[in-house]
């Protein structure tokens, strides 16, 4: 699917222009002016395809203000993501110039890089075998007791759309989950 993206504040568009752009003074200033109302972005969404090695840790050393591992991040977005973006890229590039666009700038990957995008999963996979997955049916971490995961990361995949509804449902399950076991005083 490729569709115009949301109408962007001035501050959001200033980083859309082409490459080598000065970020401010006056070309930055007359792009501004020229093509804030004269632009658009076409944007596809994508299933971000999760990568097993990809992790989210509590740092060992770096901590925060209150004293608190900060997370860190690691693993590279999958290969496929590239050329994903690349034929996202090429469909909404087409697109513009047969409506009459005069300039197009592109923007999209073309290198791996560890990826923080939106609408994540994957990274607590849900699934029976403990081998191959963090979490059973319930969101119950497999080697922990008590400890629940209930967000997209228990997803095995997001598909192409919005996972928010996704979420919600896998919530109300998981807790609907927990209260019936905690009142039956079989959760450990």
């Amino acid at each position: 699917m490729l569709a115009n993206e949301f109408q962007r504040l001035p501050y959001q568009f200033a980083g859309m222009g082409p490459a080598g752009l000065p970020r401010w003074g006056q070309a930055h200033k007359d792009f501004m002016r020229t093509w804030f109302r004269r632009s658009i972005v076409i944007m596809g969404p994508s299933q971000e395809m999760p990568v097993f090695d990809s992790r989210v840790q509590a740092d060992p050393q770096v901590r925060d203000y209150w004293g608190i591992p900060v997370a860190r991040l690691s693993g590279l977005d999958h290969p496929h993501n590239i050329e994903l973006c690349k034929h996202a890229s090429d469909k909404a590039e087409l697109w513009l110039k047969e409506a009459g666009a005069i300039r197009t700038v592109r923007r999209q990957k073309e290198q791996q890089w560890l990826s923080g995008g939106q609408h994540q999963a994957g990274t607590c996979r849900m699934g029976d075998d403990p081998k191959t997955s963090v979490v059973d049916k319930h969101c119950k971490l497999h080697d922990v007791d008590n400890v629940f995961v209930v967000d997209a990361s228990v997803h095995v995949t997001n598909g192409g759309f919005n996972p928010v509804l996704t979420i919600m449902a896998i919530a109300y399950y998981a807790s609907d989950y927990i209260k019936r076991t905690w009142r039956a005083g079989g959760l450990r």
